[in-house]
């Protein structure tokens, strides 16, 4: 059982290692991935929905804000404070398909019961910014939002589309930050940072497990003295 027991903890560090290196392992790919596209010309966007893997592209697209489908984003921060994201749809001209653009952050005043209702840009203008894949996240919801609902747990696209009475392109769009029509806008942005990091973590379990394995072969070792010691005096006597 001891050794059961051993073979247990020493597994686990060594798959937190790994874990971590996995990890690191991701956040070089997306560090490569956004490096390499940022500096692409940027996609045109059109009516034609966008295939898979535009993440992170520099994206333009012309058209109108929309003046219905407007919802704010919960649980947003910026620097500590409480707020919102502000994603308003985009008609892409030509045609009536819309990309959601997330404005960027508001705060939140008082209480949700009086929520800010930002203004929407009117009149045509071509604007740009960059393309975010957004997933699903963790709710307590019962059901996704109807359309017309203002707050908004998630960024979740693929909900959104399906109680949208207009196509919706499969990204969000990231407004610029030198483009006017947003709000305060601190996008994340991958850095080789978090790559060190992970490997630091990596560094540190695998350390833990050759300690945690150091001991146990010392206290190993000491036992098995213990046992020989009245072995060797029951001779000499």
């Amino acid at each position: 059982m001891a050794l059961l027991g051993v073979s247990v903890i020493f597994a686990l560090l060594i798959g937190l290692g790994i874990w971590q290196l996995q990890r690191a392992d991701e956040k070089q790919a997306w560090f490569d991935g956004y490096s390499a596209r940022i500096s692409e010309a940027p996609i045109q966007i059109t009516a034609r929905l966008l295939g898979p893997d535009r993440s992170n592209f520099p994206a333009e697209v012309r058209g109108r804000f929309d003046g219905e489908g407007q919802f704010l984003w919960d649980n947003r921060t910026h620097q500590g404070q409480p707020g919102f994201h502000v994603i308003t749809p985009f008609v892409i001209t030509p045609g009536e398909t819309r990309i959601l653009v997330d404005r960027g952050w508001i705060p939140l005043f008082g209480s949700r019961e009086n929520l800010p209702i930002p203004k929407i840009p009117a009149g045509p203008r071509v604007i740009s910014g960059y393309l975010y894949e957004s997933k699903p996240g963790f709710t307590l919801e019962a059901r996704a939002p109807e359309y017309d609902s203002t707050l908004r747990q998630n960024l979740d696209l693929s909900a959104f589309a399906s109680s949208a009475p207009y196509t919706v392109q499969p990204y969000v769009l990231r407004l610029d930050m030198d483009q006017r029509d947003g709000f305060v806008r601190v996008w994340p942005v991958p850095d080789q940072t978090a790559v060190r990091r992970h490997e630091a973590y990596a560094v540190q379990w695998f350390g833990m497990a050759a300690v945690f394995i150091g001991v146990v072969v010392a206290m190993w070792r000491r036992e098995l003295r213990a046992r020989r010691r009245p072995v060797r005096n029951k001779i000499h006597e």
